[in-house]
């Protein structure tokens, strides 16, 4: 019953359909006594059954480190009172890594979990899609943005649907409510899930899997094209060198990743714009990193304070990892950081270490996939505390779990072994600041 109630509340946060069509519910706080159920469902479930949390305890210091560095942040940027807030406002993302943790400790578990989650963004994706072709909900789940100066002067005679609107005046960018109402958000997403979509197919069965693999794949397909998303491309870029570089070598993975981003080029995907960062918008971000490291430089244990960025710098950061160090400094950096670093690990385990063509190593594949595609994607966004991320975080790390009470792998020590992670968390920290330092230097040069 708790599980039920644990996907229940999943379902919700994603799909936000009590916000969108019933907001006056919201001053009973449905999400709270949900969360509340599903909480101490799992701690009854864990007392009774003697279920493990899928998170061990250096997960959970890393989590509290990084929630003390938030604290911290703020009370030395702001004062005792914003960070009090500070720790309210992230304290329900924290505990839904939490929660998940208590939740998803059975392969079973990890694929319904993730089956609901897919399952959220499909039915968001077809409004939006709906919402472009046919106007409904234009103004909740489409943006529309100028390309030229001369945009405004046509503005009065657009037609009221995006699809019959051939002036190329406006680019058109569908979102989503909640967590996705950047289109960029949107589209991260529906990267990070495409992996998953694995699990759906059956071999032999072409018929079913048109319409169970088949048409999501469209839909979302359709979705990121929707949403001109240039980060999205760079995210499923890097999940396909991960998931075929085996399968076809180095050499013709970029050699398929080159023709995909060809194509996507001259279908229109790009929205007129260039992939080059001496375009506009493109310069902004590269100046804003600039800022966060001079923010870096004047408050370099814990940065200028959690959500202060703006406070120093007109745009945001446009980079998580930016965005990390420069309101948390180095220290808040290095448990950001940690907490990526483990379930990367935890997933690339189990994704090289059981056993070949095994439900357990599929399962490893399927969330390093998931997360290297989210993380690629965050490179240009600047979603440091985004809940999406700590959910994923967390199923990496329930993947770990599961594999280390599969029968299927119990034998493989790799996989249950612990991998050091401190001085690869370092390593990784000094490889992102070296890399953004790059992007400037060639940016400016």
């Amino acid at each position: 019953m708790g599980f039920v109630v644990f996907l229940i509340y999943l379902m919700l946060i994603y799909m936000r359909p009590i916000e969108m069509f019933a907001p006056q519910l919201m001053e009973l706080r449905p999400m709270v006594i949900l969360w509340v159920i599903a909480f101490g469902a799992g701690l009854v479930s864990s007392f009774k059954h003697k279920e493990e949390f899928a998170a061990r305890k250096r997960h959970m210091w890393v989590l509290c480190g990084f929630v003390f560095c938030i604290f911290v942040s703020k009370l030395m940027g702001s004062g005792f009172g914003e960070a009090i807030d500070a720790l309210s406002q992230f304290s329900s993302t924290a505990l839904l890594y939490v929660l998940v943790s208590m939740h998803v400790n059975t392969l079973e578990r990890l694929r319904a979990a993730c089956y609901v989650i897919m399952f959220s963004i499909f039915v968001l994706s077809i409004a939006a899609i709906a919402a472009y072709q046919t106007g409904y909900m234009l103004e909740q789940l489409v943006y529309r943005q100028p390309v030229s100066m001369d945009s405004a002067l046509v503005a009065k005679d657009l037609p009221p649907i995006p699809a019959d609107d051939h002036s190329g005046a406006f680019m058109y960018r569908v979102h989503s409510v909640g967590f996705f109402d950047d289109p960029n958000d949107f589209a991260q997403m529906i990267v990070s899930l495409l992996p998953w979509l694995v699990w759906l197919y059956k071999p032999g069965k072409w018929f079913r899997n048109i319409f169970v693999v088949g048409i999501p794949l469209a839909v979302f397909g359709t979705t990121i094209f929707l949403t001109h998303s240039r980060g999205s491309l760079l995210g499923i870029a890097s999940m396909l060198f991960f998931g075929v570089r085996k399968a076809l070598g180095p050499v013709k993975t970029v050699m398929l990743i080159g023709l995909m981003a060809g194509g996507a080029a001259a279908s229109g995907f790009l929205g007129g714009r260039s992939l080059s960062t001496k375009e506009e918008s493109a310069e902004g971000r590269i100046e804003a990193w600039v800022e966060g490291f001079n923010m870096l430089r004047s408050s370099p244990l814990f940065g200028v304070g959690y959500l202060n960025f703006t406070n120093f710098n007109w745009l945001t950061a446009h980079n998580a990892f930016v965005l990390c160090f420069a309101e948390l400094g180095v220290i808040g950096f290095f448990f950001w950081i940690a907490s990526i670093v483990l379930a990367f690990q935890a997933a690339n385990q189990v994704a090289e270490n059981a056993p070949e063509g095994s439900e357990i190593r599929q399962m490893g594949v399927l969330m390093r996939g998931s997360l290297v595609g989210f993380m690629t994607c965050s490179w240009f966004l600047s979603r440091t505390y985004q809940p999406t991320l700590y959910v994923l975080l967390a199923l990496c790390v329930a993947s770990w779990h599961i594999a280390t009470k599969s029968k299927e792998a119990g034998g493989v020590e790799a996989v249950t072994k612990d991998a050091p992670w401190v001085l690869t968390t370092i390593k990784m920290m000094v490889i992102a600041m070296s890399a953004v330092q790059a992007f400037i230097f060639v940016n400016r040069h």
